[in-house]
């Protein structure tokens, strides 16, 4: 993975419109994009309920917004998507608690070539946290956004999507060999196409609920800091991503953009996403899942088309989003239902 034109930026505070009276949910929202996120949506206004893992943390990200915006409205929900669908039906349940509307659920959070282990559940956590850990919260919180007049559901994705393959046999990575960047750019393809499907569900129901991909492109945040730098993968992303990464600021441009656009609205789905220009190629030279793709964080706030081929292909984003549901439920002890397809009842 190469990116050009390391930078400085910052949010621009006077590009997000007034957000006064609308209610978000940003997932990992204690640092790096999360966090420049949720500062930016207080700063305009918003409600924001941040989630968190560790509560120092939280406490530390809350000191830090407070500081700066002392009249935030900042909520907390703690959500450790490593125990497991658990911890995340009773984040859903906390947040319905309040009995608000949800005018954006951000899924922001993700691991990139994390230690090897396993979920709660049972799943390599890469797939649990960045790809099933998604699906779930968002159908856990899907009735509240459809009930929301023009909501929004975004899905933070990657540059390396040209190279994301499904394994179709084994979707929540039981017996993947290691959490590498292959699960990484696996999840993240499969982020696309869950998106593709979704909206595609959505709008054919009524629903006004708009379904966004998003790139921020390579920042400087603690996703490859954190990850297991005893894989010689992780280190080299780790040393890329200080080399010419962006900020998290400026990662988190096309985020708010998408989040508080109101132009935007209607014009969700997986053949749209906006975020800096790449490029990558669809394809495993010798055997193996690569990171050959390209950026120059460069214009955060475009439209691009996505590259590989299985965001397009109708037929295996249904294929996936079915076995997906049935995977999660045959775990989870709170159930989701599925967006019947138009026709059709689940």
């Amino acid at each position: 993975m190469i990116s050009l034109w390391q930078t400085s930026r910052t949010v621009k505070l006077d590009n997000i419109p007034d957000q006064n009276g609308k209610v978000f949910l940003v997932t990992g929202g204690t640092s790096g994009l999360g966090y420049e996120t949720s500062k930016a949506l207080v700063a305009k206004n918003a409600r924001v309920f941040l989630t968190y893992r560790d509560r120092d943390k939280y406490q530390h990200a809350t000191e830090g917004i407070m500081e700066d915006y002392p009249e935030a409205k900042l909520d907390g929900l703690h959500a450790d998507y490593l125990q497991g669908f658990e911890s995340l039906a009773d984040c859903a349940s906390k947040f319905q608690q309040h009995k608000l509307p949800l005018h954006a659920l951000i899924n922001n959070v993700g691991v990139e070539s994390p230690p090897d282990d396993r979920s709660a559940d049972g799943f390599e956590p890469t797939q649990a946290i960045n790809y099933l850990g998604a699906f779930y919260l968002t159908h856990l919180l899907l009735t509240t956004l459809k009930q929301t007049h023009q909501s929004r559901i975004l899905n933070l994705t990657s540059l390396v999507e040209p190279t994301g393959t499904v394994t179709w046999d084994d979707l929540g990575g039981h017996q993947a060999g290691g959490s590498d960047y292959k699960m990484y750019a696996e999840s993240k393809v499969k982020l696309f196409m869950l998106t593709a499907e979704l909206q595609r569900r959505l709008h054919a129901s009524g629903s006004t609920t708009d379904v966004f991909s998003v790139h921020p492109g390579v920042a400087q945040t603690g996703i490859f800091p954190k990850s297991d730098q005893d894989k010689l993968g992780a280190r080299v992303l780790a040393a890329g991503a200080v080399a010419v990464g962006q900020s998290p600021g400026g990662g988190a441009r096309s985020v708010l953009k998408v989040a508080t656009d109101p132009s935007l609205a209607g014009l969700g789905g997986g053949d749209r996403h906006w975020g800096p220009w790449y490029t990558g190629a669809p394809m495993q030279p010798l055997g193996q899942t690569w990171p050959l793709c390209f950026t120059v964080n460069y214009d955060n706030y475009s439209y691009r088309k996505p590259i590989n081929p299985l965001i397009d292909d109708l037929q295996a984003c249904e294929r996936l989003y079915d076995e997906t549901l049935h995977l999660i439920n045959d775990k989870a002890s709170v159930k989701i239902t599925g967006v019947p397809k138009q026709g059709c009842c689940k």
